[in-house]
């Protein structure tokens, strides 16, 4: 485990060990088991840290130890699967995007910027680039029609992706013309865990 390097990409970043941490809704601590090598750096770990730390996951999974280069190599197209990310800006663009939650009434705890990153809800007029307003602490009480956070599981590999979607209990459905986001998924509480409802969007 390259420490150093983690500790360079934060400071770059600009983000801790809580904010790595909260794109798995953990406790930091975790991460600090990770890098000191009492909880090995999983695959659903090294997505959180390369989309927390904004860097490739074929990058983080060497770094950390967990793969060899050919493999890291293997599984990095999959990283492109999600269709929304946490934002973190430059100082400027985050002032700005303050700003705007500001004015929205909307700087409160467990409200976060994200940016779509997919098409899976362009019908509903989320496009690439969007920012979106996530409040986690609405997660628990979203409901019909609501635009939402997920993320999908798959225990067996240790992946998770990220899903925006609309929920229609008990499933979430994209708005999307793509065949490949025509795919309900059920919110099961295991497999499907809904993360936060987006509250406001708006467009750079």
């Amino acid at each position: 485990m390259d420490v150093m390097w983690f500790k360079k990409q934060q400071k770059k970043a600009g983000v801790t060990t809580a904010d790595i941490a909260k794109r798995l809704g953990r406790d930091r601590s975790v991460v600090s088991h990770i890098y000191t090598g009492r909880q090995r750096m999983s695959l659903e770990w090294a997505k959180a840290f390369a989309e927390t730390l904004e860097v490739p996951l074929d990058e983080v999974l060497k770094r950390a130890g967990a793969l060899d280069e050919p493999r890291a190599r293997e599984l990095q197209p999959g990283f492109s699967d999600s269709d929304a990310a946490v934002w973190r800006g430059q100082e400027t663009e985050r002032r700005k995007a303050q700003s705007v939650t500001e004015a929205l009434g909307l700087d409160r705890p467990g409200i976060d910027i994200w940016q779509v990153k997919s098409l899976a809800m362009s019908l509903q007029g989320l496009l690439p680039g969007d920012m979106m307003a996530v409040d986690q602490h609405a997660a628990e009480h979203v409901r019909a029609g609501d635009t939402v956070i997920a993320q999908r599981y798959d225990h067996t590999l240790g992946v998770a992706v990220t899903l925006l979607r609309r929920f229609e209990p008990p499933v979430l459905v994209a708005a999307s013309v793509a065949a490949d986001d025509r795919r309900v998924h059920v919110v099961d509480g295991n497999n499907i865990v809904i993360r936060g409802k987006i509250v406001a969007s708006w467009r750079e």
